[in-house]
């Protein structure tokens, strides 16, 4: 068959990737000039077992996550050796509660024994290895050297280095054969062509191609506007964030081998940070400077412009960061300019508040997925990194079927 696929994140090539390798020719478009070049390499690459969703009280966010963290690593070792994965893997996730997290520590702990519990059962139910790694123990409440006065506890949770990944996957795309590639083509709708469909560009060329047996918009910011503008509009609200985060280059020398652990502050609008050993980078992220932009319009655009100088929002990020790694508070001092960069994307969830509302619906995170919005024309919601490599599983053999 010929299939079109929309949107070279993570999710579409892989979507891409596992269609080619059944057999079948594939265009695959973005807009970007370049795959992997949006959200899937502007995040701090966490592989979620579900820890930071101790809000959703019906578990169901973590035990999604769970599973599709398990199938992450078997997945993409279609396309990168293990070796090459191993590269990519980050040491474990510490947690710790700030005092004025939305959540009580007891709550919190609670959670977080129950989620230790299941990633046990998965584990042995699928015979499969988080990430590859030996068994762990549960989490351990500790007091890292240097960390804040608050509450720790270390975890089986870990990262990857997406832009590593994002190099290995592609490369695996460019080189396959039955791969067609339309960088810089944004797509604006999927229009039926008898019982086949045509993917329309934007202006000014107006241009279609096809036809295609199948189509999956797997895009990720314009998902929702080119399925409604093809007809489909999805039920429910919207919330649509743009977060960035701050990579700081060569974190080691410049902190003297004092890098920080690789830590999350939960539950609300706090922060994380993250080393990545393969090229020695530093991820941090720091909610209430990091969260520049908010709606609940499916007309995204291009990135908003950021609100204060990028350096102000960089110092901004490493003095909120230093309240549970008070080691960032050398990285604020530094002069200019600052050896580091601005990272971000938009963030795209069902709800209607952000998640300083406990009540809010971006605490529960497990109805993504694929859906046949019409007879060979497949949308697909991936929800987290964490969960492109087993959505984009599920795509292909849902289609197939369905074909």
């Amino acid at each position: 068959m010929r299939i079109a696929v929309v949107g070279g994140g993570l999710t579409g090539c892989l979507i891409a990737l596992e269609y080619a390798e059944r057999g079948h020719q594939v265009m695959l478009f973005d807009r970007e000039a370049s795959l992997l070049s949006r959200a899937s390499a502007a995040n701090e690459g966490k592989i979620h077992l579900g820890y930071c969703y101790a809000a959703d009280d019906g578990f169901r966010t973590a035990e999604r996550l769970i599973e599709d963290a398990l199938w992450f690593r078997p997945i993409l070792e279609r396309w990168m050796t293990p070796e090459t994965f191993d590269t990519c893997v980050c040491e474990p996730f510490y947690y710790t509660v700030p005092t004025d997290s939305a959540l009580s520590e007891e709550r919190i702990t609670a959670h977080f024994a129950r989620v230790d519990i299941h990633i046990r059962e998965r584990k042995r139910h699928l015979g499969l290895a988080y990430l590859g790694q030996d068994e762990t123990p549960d989490f351990t409440p500790c007091q890292p050297d240097h960390a804040a006065d608050a509450p720790f506890f270390l975890t089986q949770e870990r990262g990857v280095w997406p832009i590593g990944i994002a190099e290995r996957i592609d490369g695996s795309v460019r080189a396959h054969p039955r791969i067609e590639l339309r960088l810089a083509s944004r797509v604006h709708r999927i229009e039926p062509s008898g019982s086949k469909w045509r993917v329309g560009l934007t202006e000014p060329t107006g241009a279609t191609e096809g036809p295609f047996d199948i189509v999956v918009n797997a895009a990720w910011a314009e998902r929702r506007s080119i399925d409604r503008r093809s007809g489909h509009s999805l039920p429910g609200s919207w919330f649509t964030r743009y977060k960035f985060g701050v990579i700081v280059q060569q974190a080691s020398l410049l902190l003297a081998g004092d890098v920080p652990r690789n830590t999350t502050a939960t539950s609300g609008p706090f922060g994380d940070c993250v080393h990545y050993p393969a090229n020695d980078s530093l991820y941090c992220s720091w909610y209430p400077v990091g969260m520049c932009f908010s709606t609940m319009d499916d007309e995204l655009g291009q990135r908003p412009i950021l609100p204060q100088p990028p350096e102000t929002l960089m110092r901004g990020t490493f003095e909120g960061c230093a309240t549970f790694a008070p080691v960032f508070r050398r990285l604020a001092a530094l002069p200019s300019p600052l050896p580091a960069r601005i990272v971000g994307d938009f963030i795209i969830a069902k709800g209607r508040s952000d998640i300083d509302d406990p009540g809010s619906e971006l605490h529960r995170r497990s109805d993504h997925g694929v859906r046949e919005l019409a007879p060979g024309y497949w949308s697909i919601e991936t929800g987290k990194y964490t969960s492109a490599p087993r959505c984009a599983i599920e795509c292909v053999d849902a289609s197939l079927g369905r074909a």
